[in-house]
């Protein structure tokens, strides 16, 4: 009898039930497969919009980038950085870009997580999202 091995460090990046929500709001895997995959290609430029943000004291183009970066993280079910996005939106929020800036280290390991990992993460998301329609689109046949 084989026992499915213990989750990667990859599998713990993503919730992979937020993804299947956005796919079955979309009533389809091939546009949340899409928006994953340009969520992980877009981490680099995020983050540095957020570092030249929170630099710059800018509180507009920080909150802008910052709260991209949080609804698109929510959605694909990155939530380790979602959760911190929700944090540093707070100090933008109290003007504490000090702290936000020694917050940002975090995220940015985050979401180099999350874009190292995006092969993996596109290949588990396909399976399960596929598998999940499946399931899905049978039960509301029967």
């Amino acid at each position: 009898m084989s026992e499915d091995p213990a989750p990667t460090a990859e599998a713990t990046i993503l919730e992979p039930c937020r993804l299947q929500e956005l796919a079955d709001e979309l009533g389809d895997s091939i546009p949340a497969l899409g928006f994953l995959s340009n969520y992980l290609s877009m981490l680099p430029h995020r983050m540095l919009s957020i570092s030249r943000g929170l630099c710059g004291h800018d509180s507009e183009a920080s909150m802008d980038a910052i709260l991209s970066l949080k609804i698109s993280s929510a959605m694909v079910g990155a939530l380790e950085t979602e959760d911190q996005c929700r944090a540093i939106e707070l100090m933008i929020r109290e003007d504490l870009f000090d702290s936000a800036m020694q917050a940002f280290p975090a995220l940015q390991h985050s979401t180099d997580r999350c874009f190292a990992a995006g092969p993996q993460l596109l290949g588990q998301a396909r399976e399960s999202l596929c598998t999940g329609i499946r399931t899905s689109h049978h039960s509301r046949t029967m």
